[in-house]
């Protein structure tokens, strides 16, 4: 097994759905890649609170977030002061003596590709890679293409104006520059990205919450955001480890067309086949940096 140069932290990675699960293990065996793997389950909001979670468990002394350097404090926690439910005698829901939170209950263990102790469990990683299946707007990214996102978007959150769609930092409802988002987008950079770009197309990506699967919300994304790609978790990955100041890289093969509705146009086993592919690639050549 090639030791793995991370920084003293595993690789995470993290797929959506079990099918994903299935060739992400199978890559990270083949290449010897000591990794942790969490199914977060469809849909952004569980990619985000999975991700959420397992960072929470790796803040370690010695690693602090913003606001929590010594001598300073987050709003509400200064000497004397207490947050809600944290007053002497009093316990947030599901902290009171002899109970738990979610997902912290006794026995509870997260996934690993290979050994790695309690060390994974305790620590940050300092690689996210989000990897799965995608839709592809554009022709020159057929089915079985595997990519990499330059970068992402929330493409369907906005404001709908009577049947006119205006995307959130257009509504005024957002900056589209304050961190992380740069023309509203979040964008990949660092050299895990450039390695991955190395070896696959960078292409932009849009994320939604209802796959989009008819002319008119294929036309509106279009319009707004000139996506190449379309998943429902890549921007909420990009968001919540941008927000925590962990890398990330995103691993998408592309399962179908954007398209109206059609399953039979679907190359599912295909993309799954490329994913685990590439994702050997990707691993091995992190593996040896």
């Amino acid at each position: 097994m090639v030791p793995m140069n991370n920084d003293n932290g595993e690789i995470l990675i993290a797929v959506a759905h079990p099918s994903e699960e299935e060739a992400v293990r199978r890559a990270a065996a083949y290449s010897g890649c000591r990794c942790m793997i969490i199914v977060t389950g469809v849909g952004g909001a569980a990619m985000s609170w999975a991700l959420q979670k397992r960072f929470t468990l790796g803040m370690l002394p010695g690693r602090r977030l913003p606001g929590t350097e010594p001598g300073k404090h987050l709003p509400g926690t200064e000497p004397g002061k207490h947050l809600p439910g944290t007053e002497p005698g009093k316990h947030l829901p599901g902290t009171e003596p002899g109970k738990h939170l979610p997902g912290t209950e006794p026995g509870m263990k997260e996934r690993t590709a290979s050994p790695a102790g309690n060390h994974a469990a305790t620590t940050l990683p300092s690689l996210v890679i989000g990897a799965g299946i995608a839709g592809s707007y554009a022709e020159s990214i057929p089915p079985g293409t595997v990519v990499t996102t330059l970068s992402d978007c929330f493409a369907d959150m906005g404001v709908d104006d009577n049947g006119h769609f205006i995307p959130l930092f257009g509504a005024g409802l957002a900056d589209a520059n304050t961190p992380p988002f740069s023309g509203g987008r979040i964008v990949c950079s660092g050299r895990w990205f450039d390695i991955a770009a190395g070896i696959m197309p960078a292409v932009r990506g849009a994320t939604v919450n209802m796959a989009s699967g008819s002319q008119a919300a294929i036309d509106r994304i279009r319009k707004a955001w000139d996506p190449e790609i379309e998943t429902m978790e890549g921007a909420w990955l990009a968001y919540t480890c941008a927000m925590s100041g962990i890398p990330w890289v995103s691993v998408r093969a592309v399962s179908n067309m954007v398209e109206p509705r059609n399953l039979k146009n679907w190359n599912i086993p295909l993309a799954l086949q490329n994913l685990q592919e590439k994702m050997i690639q990707l691993l091995e050549l992190i593996a040896k940096s």
